[in-house]
């Protein structure tokens, strides 16, 4: 009390205080009944090693490291507080709480939310962007339902990892948000697509290309290499598997011609893959490029993306074993079979127009899909 509340000196609180002898103590007999006393700090030095509670203040040094391992990865892979703690105890060996972490971003002025905001465009891809929504919003509803038989897409799903801290961080970090200030939403290195499914290895990445159309969705190849070859889809072209997906997609026309909305994919407009397209009366519309939101399936991607994190999040909270590749495969058939996934795709073709016609109102700029 003297020392802490009234703020006296160890001389002074000495020439006070009297023990039950009408003495006053000695500094051995201090030093014998407070153990671990500090006279220089005028304190005892107390040890919380071993109170179960981590630092939650972080020092300069262990700051800088921090801005400069967000910085570093965060367009490279999920970057979340969790990792930042990890790398700072194995590179740093300093171990503080994770929401102190958090703390210490937001007072920076960073946030966790969505990656950026709407992809940016030069003169000459608004132009491009607004004469393919001109040309959608010139047929009436009848008319491009009867013109689009199937929007078309690849697509690379990922299953959790098995290491647990990895899997910890996958199921929790997700790949649509980040780290980020407000006003880096518009950066180019932080706009547009992310490249994260890119690194997940093929032991984890379950790779496919399906199609929707207001009737709903269907697989269309599931290969086996993240990127698919220009032999494989010609084959697959030829085989039917295109044309069957179509016959589900469109139950009103049960022969061709059909006309497929999809990218510019170089193996998709290979000299074979365009022969096979001619003998199964097949055409393509393509899309306008970097327009994801002009192809609907992109948005169906999303969805099952969202839909299978939530199934891995619950897995992870009920302390379930990780799936195997073939079990998790089945997992996604069976979502994608789903009721569910069947109206959402139905919705995603059905709101074609009503994205067009936020292009062509921007002037060729992003819809809020």
């Amino acid at each position: 009390m003297l020392r802490h509340v009234n703020k006296l000196s160890w001389v002074k609180i000495a020439a006070r205080v009297r023990n039950l002898s009408n003495e006053a103590p000695s500094w051995g007999m201090v030093r014998e009944t407070v153990e671990g006393l500090n006279v220089a700090k005028g304190h005892r030095s107390f040890n919380y090693g071993h109170c179960g509670r981590k630092p939650w203040k972080l020092t300069q040094d262990a700051k800088q490291f921090l801005l400069r391992r967000l910085l570093a990865g965060r367009t490279k892979q999920v970057v979340t507080s969790v990792t930042l703690q990890a790398d700072l105890a194995a590179e740093k060996g300093i171990e503080v709480e994770d929401s102190t972490i958090r703390k210490f971003l937001k007072g920076k002025g960073y946030k966790w939310q969505p990656r950026s905001q709407k992809r940016k465009y030069s003169v000459q891809e608004r132009a491009v962007r607004s004469a393919f929504a001109k040309d959608v919003l010139r047929m009436t509803k009848a008319e491009l339902r009867a013109k689009l038989c199937m929007s078309l897409d690849g697509v690379v799903l990922s299953m959790p990892p098995a290491n647990e801290v990895e899997r910890f961080n996958y199921c929790w970090g997700g790949i649509t948000h980040m780290w980020r200030r407000t006003g880096e939403a518009n950066l180019p290195h932080l706009a547009g697509d992310t490249d994260y499914s890119k690194q997940v290895p093929i032991q984890r990445a379950i790779p496919l290309w399906g199609g929707l159309s207001e009737d709903g969705f269907a697989p269309v190849l599931w290969h086996a290499n993240k990127k698919t070859t220009q032999d494989e889809w010609a084959g697959a072209v030829r085989d039917g598997k295109v044309t069957d997906a179509l016959r589900l997609l469109n139950p009103a026309k049960k022969a061709g011609p059909w006309t497929i909305l999809c990218d510019n994919e170089s193996f998709l407009r290979a000299k074979q893959s365009m022969a096979a397209y001619a003998f199964r009366k097949i055409n393509l519309w393509d899309v306008p490029p970097k327009s994801p939101d002009l192809n609907p399936i992109e948005m169906f991607w999303g969805w099952i993306r969202k839909k299978l994190r939530h199934m891995d999040l619950a897995d992870l909270r009920m302390k379930r074993r990780p799936l195997g590749k073939a079990a998790y495969t089945a997992r996604v058939k069976g979502v994608m079979r789903s009721q569910k996934a069947q109206t959402v795709a139905k919705s995603y073709a059905a709101r074609l127009r009503k994205t067009c016609k936020q292009v062509v109102d921007r002037g060729g700029a992003g819809a809020d899909n």
